[in-house]
């Protein structure tokens, strides 16, 4: 879909083989060119380790590359936010509010990932966001993602963001791709502009907007995806249990 006149699309929540992404960081910010996108950003679970690779493609293929992480708070909940224009790694397993302060101690944005859905864990409750928000102010929220949920809690989140814009910040769209080109665009983030440097004033103004099916990919094989969730359930959480993802940075 056509983004309006002066203004761009980025995916702001991409993962790579960093995390439990099935594509390498270059050839994400690839899929990312071929998609349209201005900006995408790398953000990967409990990890930074892509960023470097990924900017580096980005000069190559004419995409600005926001460093990012997808950071695990601490359990049971285990909310994820995601931490845009990040100068380096954020420890995962710290209270939901910590988190928020470490991503901006580390010169960046919090953005809680693919809120109210139906499950305790990963995303954040409705009751645990009004509690959230009366003592911390957040950067943005995914008020459209491609993760499971349903059309009600669709509605009633866009309702608790119009009563709440200034306690929740920018309007976030992004597609959560773990599939580069399989995936990757399905959903956005609209912005004035075209750098990454405009995305980030767009996101701190709250001038952005989601738009959905930006692209519509075929998507990953059936294989794919089963290998997929075996990297997500199995190799990535060795990984985290090794003290190899997650316990980086501040």
């Amino acid at each position: 879909m056509p983004v309006p006149l002066g203004h761009s699309a980025a995916d702001p929540h991409a993962h790579t083989t960093a995390s439990d992404g099935m594509v390498s960081p270059r050839g994400l910010v690839q899929a990312a060119a071929e998609a349209g996108l201005s900006v995408v950003a790398i953000t990967d679970h409990d990890t930074w380790a892509g960023c470097p690779e990924a900017q580096d493609a980005g000069q190559e293929f004419g995409v600005d590359v926001v460093a990012g992480e997808e950071v695990t708070t601490q359990a049971p909940a285990n909310v994820h936010v995601v931490g845009l224009f990040l100068s380096g790694p954020v420890r995962m397993g710290m209270p939901l509010q910590d988190t928020i302060l470490a991503i901006h101690d580390l010169g960046g944005l919090a953005v809680l990932a693919h809120p109210w859905m139906p499950t305790y864990f990963a995303s954040i409750t409705p009751g645990a966001l009004r509690r959230l928000i009366d003592r911390e102010r957040v950067d943005g929220i995914e008020v459209r993602h491609t993760c499971p949920t349903t059309p009600a809690r669709v509605r009633d989140l866009d309702r608790f963001y119009g009563e709440h814009r200034e306690r929740l910040g920018a309007a976030i769209g992004s597609s959560d791709s773990h599939f580069g080109a399989h995936d990757l665009a399905r959903t956005v983030t609209v912005f004035p502009g075209r750098t990454a440097a405009e995305l980030r004033r767009a996101i701190e103004q709250s001038l952005t907007s989601p738009l959905e099916r930006y692209r519509r990919p075929a998507g990953p094989g059936l294989s794919l995806r089963l290998r997929q969730q075996a990297r997500s359930l199995g190799w990535l959480s060795w990984q985290r249990w090794r003290g190899r993802i997650g316990r980086e940075g501040a």
